[in-house]
């Protein structure tokens, strides 16, 4: 768990030092190109499931809007950005994915879920307030938030495919669709590749094998040990893991009201993610974007997976940060 928060977490201070070598299509090309080229051997080995042609549009959406679209944004908004403040408006995330469910997917929420968007929400709005102090930053943290509702909609789109694919094909099959569009921008990523220095391609190479691959891996074996109460914590601690890691090797701290607008998103998220348990159902808080796992006891092992294909949507999804 401490390992997942620290990788995701690390993805904001990384793509500062990126930007200062890189633009934002490079970046993103680079990153998919590399976490692609890590994932070959399981492509090789039979570990990717063969993608069915009736899911082809939706995986492809899913990586145009989780792959493509949210690394454009963030890393574009990032520019005018501090990664610790980045990381509270990309948790608002969640949020956004439960007011598309309710939208496309007819889910029910409840008072709790809706409570919880509003606080969310106003959360972020503090943040933009405290921290926008010109054109570029008001725009910037725009940019952000509308990053979190791409990966908002990556989720919904993601969530039927996971009754029939893994989380890694998913990865896999996301990233290679997320660099379709990228493909034009592919000789400047090149040229850049060659220009930059040392500290920003480790940056790069760090966002694709570290904040993607090597994210996904750990938070799979979180996946398998925690139950969803436990395990939706790793969501809670990637903005502080974020703002501690960008003060630590940035020096870069974010404002008073900021951090008490951090606070409000990440107790937003919480309260849309707290479910009311059915009658007779053993009481559990489940994350949007958590994880669950199986249990003992056969009836809980019913719960446990149906808390798993609910919230399957963002803690798997979430491996690309």
């Amino acid at each position: 768990m401490a390992a997942t928060a620290l990788l995701w977490g690390s993805a904001f201070p990384a793509i500062r030092v990126a930007l200062e070598g890189y633009s934002p299509t490079a970046m993103a090309v680079l990153r998919l190109v590399f976490a692609l080229v890590l994932l070959l051997p399981c492509v090789f080995t039979g570990r990717i499931s063969r993608l069915r042609r009736g899911d082809l549009v939706r995986m492809a959406g899913f990586g145009v809007t989780g792959m493509t679209a949210y690394q454009l944004l963030l890393y574009a908004g990032e520019r005018h950005v501090e990664g610790g403040t980045a990381a509270m408006l990309v948790a608002t995330s969640p949020v956004f994915a439960t007011a598309l469910g309710m939208l496309v997917l007819r889910e029910r929420p409840g008072a709790w879920g809706v409570a919880g968007l509003v606080v969310a929400l106003s959360g972020a709005l503090v943040v933009a307030t405290a921290g926008g102090d010109g054109g570029g930053s008001y725009s910037g943290m725009a940019m952000i938030v509308l990053a979190a509702a791409a990966q908002a909609t990556s989720f919904i789109l993601q969530k039927p495919l996971l009754r029939r694919y893994s989380g890694m094909d998913c990865i896999f099959y996301g990233s290679l669709f997320g660099l379709v569009p990228l493909l034009t921008f592919t000789p400047g990523a090149a040229t850049q590749l060659i220009a930059a220095d040392w500290q920003q391609t480790a940056a790069v190479v760090w966002l694709g094998l570290a904040c993607t691959v090597l994210a996904f891996c750990t938070w799979s074996r979180v996946l398998a040990a925690a139950t969803a109460s436990t395990s939706s914590l790793v969501l809670y601690a990637v903005p502080v893991a974020a703002l501690a890691l960008d003060a630590a090797l940035l020096g870069a701290v974010p404002g008073l009201m900021s951090g008490v607008g951090g606070l409000i998103v990440l107790a937003g998220v919480a309260l849309a993610a707290f479910r009311r348990p059915a009658p007779g159902t053993p009481s559990r808080a489940v994350a949007c974007g958590g994880p669950s796992t199986g249990t003992a006891a056969e009836g809980d092992a019913a719960v446990e997976t149906a808390e798993r294909k609910a919230v399957a949507t963002g803690a798997r999804g979430s491996a690309d940060r």
